[in-house]
């Protein structure tokens, strides 16, 4: 329960009760005692007759929906792990509607008029979250608790965390920790990407998101290329419309949106071959550093499809239109990258020789700056970037450095400054001037 990060009750005097109750794993709804009214979720006044006169009575927890939705995607990245999810109103027996999470329950199983019982979930030594799921055994899923219960390791078999990656590999170094280096590695297959491969990068990339004292992320390819696409092992089972759609839709969307949403800067370090997909990963990222004798491309067109992991959409928001079509329509496997620099792609090409030497300057000099400042400069040009208006932009932009302004880092800079004895400030002084001068 200590591992719990996604979001926690915010306590009120009105709620504590409440709360206090649902960690003994009992369900309390307020009751005007003036007007008899029903209340959830809990308040200071009735919103009938505005009386405080309120108390408690403990509910059955049987309900029935009312109505529902299944959560796919575009959720805070702590929740992506749940998805997809049931969010419903369920109408309780005692007469109050109120907003839960349906669980231990296949989302295509859920339905309006359903009956459901409350389930307790304990998040913390503090919280349980009452959820709902179907009444009778028959209709339910085991619940992860349940699940174990009953002999079943495969979670823990397929936990996933650096010293379980096999497709990748994740290191935190450099000056003060502050760089995470994330490789794909499968160099036998040219680290072609599969559900492997995504799951890993799903979990590094979240993972790398929380370590304050990164700020610079390296992405690169183990062997003699960064990335050829999708592994051939993949696309027997996309013959199959369900399955397709959710390499699509979950595996692919859910990597895209950890590697843009993980508020480092992520450098992508491009050699040999980054075709398909893997050029895909390499939109991803912020900076694209390439050796001269990369070779990079789209060869979706050539199977009769399309880039399926952003790479229509990202393409043209990374170069000139007609130069993104061009790439994504000749299915070429072979531009150089002198070629994709001069089209306007990447941010810099390096000779082979001294590649290694040139990109490590660039990561060392990017990673010695503040990662919140780093981060911060991230947003906002991200936000910029996408076509609002300027005014929203630059409202952004002063919020982000008002905010930086006002961190604890910078403050404690200032008053050290300040604390400086004078005669230190002035012969500082007297050293700029002198300087000056010999100018």
């Amino acid at each position: 329960m200590s591992g719990y990060t996604k979001p926690l009750p915010e306590v009120q005097p009105w709620t504590q009760e409440f709360w206090k109750a649902a960690k003994e794993h009992r369900l309390l709804i307020q009751e005007c005692c003036d007007c008899k009214a029903k209340i959830f979720y809990p308040r200071k006044y009735c919103p009938e007759c505005w009386s405080s006169n309120l108390g408690w009575s403990q509910a059955s927890g049987k309900a029935k929906v009312y109505s529902f939705t299944v959560t796919m995607d575009m959720v805070e990245p702590k929740f992506m792990e749940d998805l997809p999810y049931v969010l419903a109103l369920v109408d309780l027996e005692e007469g109050v509607r109120m907003m839960t999470r349906i669980v231990d329950c296949d989302p295509e199983e859920v339905h309006i008029g359903m009956g459901v019982e409350v389930s307790f979930q304990d998040v913390t030594e503090e919280f349980a979250l009452p959820m709902f799921r179907p009444i009778g055994a028959a209709a339910r899923k085991p619940s992860p608790a349940e699940g174990k219960a009953q002999g079943d390791t495969a979670a823990a078999e397929e936990a996933l965390g650096p010293k379980t990656y096999k497709t990748i590999t994740y290191e935190i170094g450099g000056k003060n920790n502050t760089v995470c280096r994330i490789t794909l590695n499968r160099p036998d297959k040219h680290n072609a990407i599969d559900r492997r491969m995504a799951r890993e990068l799903i979990d590094a990339f979240r993972r790398v998101r929380e370590v304050q004292s990164v700020g610079v992320v390296v992405l690169s390819g183990a062997g003699k290329s960064f990335c050829t696409g999708g592994d051939l092992s993949v696309f027997p089972s996309l013959a199959e419309h369900r399955s397709a759609m959710d390499w699509l839709a979950h595996e692919g969307l859910d990597v895209q949106k950890a590697i843009t949403g993980c508020e480092k800067v992520v450098i992508g370090k491009i050699h040999g071959y980054c075709l398909a997909g893997g050029l895909e990963l390499a939109l991803c990222c912020d900076l694209l550093y390439a050796a001269e004798s990369a070779r990079i491309g789209t060869t979706e067109i050539n199977m009769g499809i399309l880039p399926g992991w952003g790479g229509t959409t990202r393409l043209p928001r990374s170069m000139p239109i007609f130069r993104a079509k061009e790439v994504v329509f000749s299915g070429r496997r072979d531009y150089t990258a002198r070629e994709m620099y001069e089209m306007g792609l990447l941010t810099r090409v390096f000779p082979d020789e001294v590649f290694e030497e040139k990109f490590e300057d660039m990561v060392r000099l990017i990673s010695s700056k503040s990662p919140i400042a780093l981060r911060m400069g991230k947003e906002v040009m991200d936000r910029s970037a996408e076509g609002g208006s300027i005014e929203t932009a630059l409202a952004v932009e002063r919020n982000g450095i008002q905010w930086l302004q006002n961190s604890p880092a910078l403050q404690a800079a200032m008053d050290a400054y300040r604390k400086k004895p004078d005669g230190l400030v002035q012969q500082q002084k007297g050293s700029n001037i002198q300087s000056d001068r010999n100018r």
